[in-house]
C-alpha cells in the first residue's frame, strides 16, 4: 500500500493505545497517520473534523458531556454515517454472546477482536486483511457469535442511552429530558428490554443488573 492511511485509535486506556500504535508502525508496508481519543468527546471532534482511513474501537468509554454517546457503538454509528467507507476495527473487553451478536447486528465491524485475544501479531493481521478488504474476527467472537440468537431484537443507542440513565438512577419519569423519546415510548422500550435479558420479575434495578452482566453498562 502506498498511500498514507490515517488511523484513529479510540481507547481510554493509554498504555493500551500507544501499544496499537507501535504494532502496527512495525507493518513495513504500510504508512501511518496516527490520531488519538481517550473518551467519547475527543473522539467525536476527531471523527468530525478528520477523515479517516481505519479506527481501532474500544467500546467501554468514558461518556459524552452532554450524554448522547454512551459507549463505542454509539461512536461506531457516527462514523458509519459521517464516512461509510472508514473501516472499523472493534477491540474490546466484553465477551458476552448477546452483547457480541448485537453489536454484529447494529454495527457490522469489519474487524472485531477481544482484547485477550490480541498478540502482537494477530494485529497486525487484523489491520493488513481489514485494509485490504477482508474481514477479521478473532477466535473468541467467532465462538460466541454463534451462541446467540437475538430473533432479529437489536439493542440501539436509545436503548442504550435509557439503561444508562436507569444504572444512574434516574426515574422514567425523568429519562424524557435527556432524550428525545416520550415517557410512554420509553416505557416501552424497557419492556422490550426486560424481555431480552429475561427479566421476569422485580424493578429496573434487576434490567441494570442484567444488562451490566452482559456488558452493556
Amino acid at each position: 500500500m502506498s498511500k498514507e492511511i490515517n488511523l484513529l485509535i479510540i481507547e481510554d486506556d493509554s498504555i493500551s493505545a500507544n501499544a496499537y500504535a507501535n504494532i502496527v508502525n512495525t507493518l513495513s508496508n504500510i504508512a501511518f497517520s496516527i490520531c488519538f481519543a481517550k473518551n467519547c468527546d475527543e473522539a467525536v471532534q476527531q471523527i468530525k473534523h478528520k477523515k479517516f482511513h481505519l479506527v481501532l474501537l474500544d467500546l467501554q468509554l468514558p461518556v459524552s458531556k452532554n450524554e448522547r454517546y454512551v459507549c463505542g457503538e454509539d461512536l461506531g454509528l457516527l462514523i458509519k454515517k459521517i464516512n461509510s467507507k472508514t473501516k472499523i476495527v472493534v477491540l474490546t473487553n466484553v465477551s458476552d454472546s448477546l452483547r457480541i451478536l448485537n453489536i454484529i447486528k447494529e454495527l457490522n465491524p469489519v474487524g472485531f477482536i477481544i482484547k485477550t485475544d490480541i498478540e502482537s501479531e494477530s494485529l497486525k493481521k487484523a489491520v493488513t486483511d481489514v485494509l485490504c478488504g477482508k474481514q477479521y474476527y478473532s477466535k473468541t467472537i467467532k465462538a460466541n457469535s454463534n451462541k446467540t440468537n437475538l430473533n432479529g431484537i437489536v439493542i440501539d443507542n436509545f436503548d442504550r442511552q435509557i439503561l444508562y440513565h436507569l444504572s444512574m438512577g434516574e426515574k422514567i419519569k425523568d429519562i424524557p429530558k435527556y432524550m428525545a423519546l416520550s415517557k410512554r415510548a420509553i416505557e416501552e422500550r424497557i419492556v422490550k428490554l426486560k424481555i431480552l435479558f429475561d427479566v421476569k420479575k422485580g424493578n429496573n434495578y434487576n434490567l441494570v443488573k442484567a444488562a451490566k452482566k452482559a456488558g452493556f453498562i
